[in-house]
């Protein structure tokens, strides 16, 4: 069955943003995030796109990044969310690939995966690179945490204000 999902940056959304997190023990995850992902898991699909160029910097392996990843997904599940798919570009910007937001490569990705209705979804991200790829998607952003200026279709200071705002759009309870 075809639902919309949620394209969900990582670090600086969800966790507490260190450049170049290396290893699970980096991870910090906002407290604000678990309540507002487990009543979003019963209308979307949740899926984490993020830029991971550590891993061509030669910063971090991907079965690193894979175990930080499961930490998130454990995590959230263990407090009643869900986290339907991970995608990462591991690529470094200079490389021009298709995947490394703000382009679509991996919400493409996501979608081989999933039976996502692209036109109701929505992006919530801090930075441009999220909002940009809310823009090239032709769909709704949600800025969270952000106080440089970058602004999506709706700015959120928290998790709690962006469940509020995805409530009013989709007509949620």
């Amino acid at each position: 069955m075809s639902r919309p999902a949620i394209f969900l940056d990582r670090d600086g959304t969800i966790n507490k943003d260190c450049p170049y997190c290396a290893k699970k023990e980096d991870i910090n995850l906002y407290g604000d995030i678990f309540e507002p992902l487990k009543f979003l898991s019963k209308y979307f699909y949740i899926i984490i796109t993020t830029n991971q160029s550590g891993i061509n910097r030669g910063y971090f392996s991907e079965s690193s990044l894979k175990e930080m990843n499961e930490f998130i997904k454990d995590e959230i599940s263990k407090k009643g969310g869900r986290i339907d798919g991970i995608y990462y570009c591991p690529h470094r910007p200079e490389e021009n690939c298709n995947c490394r937001k703000p382009k679509t490569g991996l919400v493409m990705m996501a979608m081989q995966d999933f039976d996502i209705d692209l036109r109701n979804s929505i992006v919530i991200g801090n930075d441009e690179k999220d909002v940009g790829l809310a823009k090239n998607l032709g769909i709704k952003s949600i800025c969270v945490r952000n106080d440089n200026g970058i602004h999506g279709d709706f700015d959120a200071k928290n998790f709690e204000e962006v469940v509020e705002i995805i409530k009013k759009l989709y007509n949620l309870q």
